[in-house]
C-alpha cells in the first residue's frame, strides 16, 4: 500500500504541477513548434493505455501485478494532453489552429485526468481495501471514461490531420493536365533536369517534376527518368503496384508520337 500511495501522489502532483505551468513552456522543441510532436505521442499512448485498462477489467490478476506501472503511465498520459493543450495554444498564436480541433483537445484534459483519478481510486477498492461494490461502481466509471478517451483521442488526432493535409492531398490528387497529346520523344529528351522533368513509361508521358521531392525512397530514381524512356526501370521497380501507377498517372501529359 505504501508504494502505491507514494506511485499515485507523485503522478497526481506531477499532474498538477504540468497544469499549472506558465503559458508557453511548451511553446517549442528548438527553434520548431512542439505541438505537433507531442500530439504524435499522445495520439498514441493514450488509447493504449486506455485499451489496456479496458482488457484489464477482464484480467484483473494481470492488471494488479502492473497496476503501478499503469498509474505511471496513465500520468505521463496526461502530462501528455496537458502539454498538447499549453503547446496547441502557443501555435494558435503563431499560425491558427483550427476551432474544431482546438475545442476537442481542450476537452480531452478533464477526461484524460478523470482517467487516472478514477484508475487510482478503483486500485484501491479492487486490490487494497477489496470493497466489491465500490470496486465495480468504479471499473464501471473507468469503462466510460477509457471509451470516450479512446474516441475523443481519434476525434482529436483525426481533425488535426485533416486540417493540416486534407486540401494539400486533394490537390496532390488531381490530375495535372486534363488534356493528353501526342508528344515526340525528341520534345520529352529536352525537359532533362530535375527542374523540368518528363519521362516515358510505357505509351504514356508523364510530368514528374513535381514528384522529385515527393518519392518516397528520394529525388535520385526520380531524376534517372528525367528526359528519357524509363519504362525498363519503373516497370521493373514497381509493375503492379497500385498506389506508384496511381501517382503516375496523375502526372501524364500525353502518349509518344508514333
Amino acid at each position: 500500500m505504501r508504494k502505491f500511495s507514494v506511485i499515485s501522489s507523485i503522478s497526481l502532483l506531477i499532474v498538477a504541477v504540468t497544469y499549472f505551468l506558465p503559458y508557453g513552456t511548451w511553446a517549442e522543441i528548438g527553434s520548431l513548434p512542439a505541438h505537433p510532436l507531442i500530439v504524435h505521442g499522445v495520439v498514441v499512448l493514450l488509447p493504449l493505455v486506455s485499451i489496456l485498462l479496458l482488457v484489464g477489467l477482464f484480467k484483473k490478476p494481470i492488471l494488479e501485478r502492473s497496476h503501478l506501472y499503469m498509474i505511471a503511465v496513465l500520468a505521463i498520459s496526461t502530462v501528455g494532453v496537458l502539454a498538447a493543450k499549453s503547446s496547441g495554444d502557443s501555435l494558435t498564436a503563431a499560425v491558427g489552429l483550427p476551432e474544431f480541433h482546438a475545442e476537442w483537445g481542450n476537452n480531452l484534459v478533464p477526461l484524460a485526468m478523470a482517467l487516472l483519478v478514477s484508475f487510482i481510486v478503483f486500485s484501491v477498492f479492487t486490490f487494497y481495501k477489496k470493497v466489491k461494490l465500490a470496486s465495480t461502481v468504479m471499473g464501471s466509471i473507468m469503462s466510460v471514461l477509457a471509451i470516450g478517451t479512446i474516441g475523443m483521442t481519434y476525434i482529436v488526432g483525426h481533425s488535426g490531420a485533416e486540417s493540416v493535409w486534407k486540401e494539400q492531398y486533394a490537390e496532390a490528387k488531381q490530375p495535372i493536365n486534363s488534356q493528353s497529346r501526342a508528344i515526340s520523344i525528341d520534345e520529352v529528351r529536352l525537359h532533362n533536369t530535375h527542374k523540368d522533368c518528363w519521362t516515358v513509361v510505357g505509351v504514356g508521358v508523364y510530368d514528374v517534376t513535381s514528384f522529385v521531392s515527393r518519392h518516397p525512397a528520394g529525388s535520385p530514381a526520380i531524376k534517372e527518368m528525367c528526359g528519357k524512356n524509363a519504362s525498363e526501370d519503373y516497370l521493373g521497380e514497381h509493375s503492379g503496384q497500385k498506389e506508384p501507377e496511381m501517382w503516375l498517372e496523375k502526372l501524364k501529359i500525353g502518349t509518344v508520337k508514333r
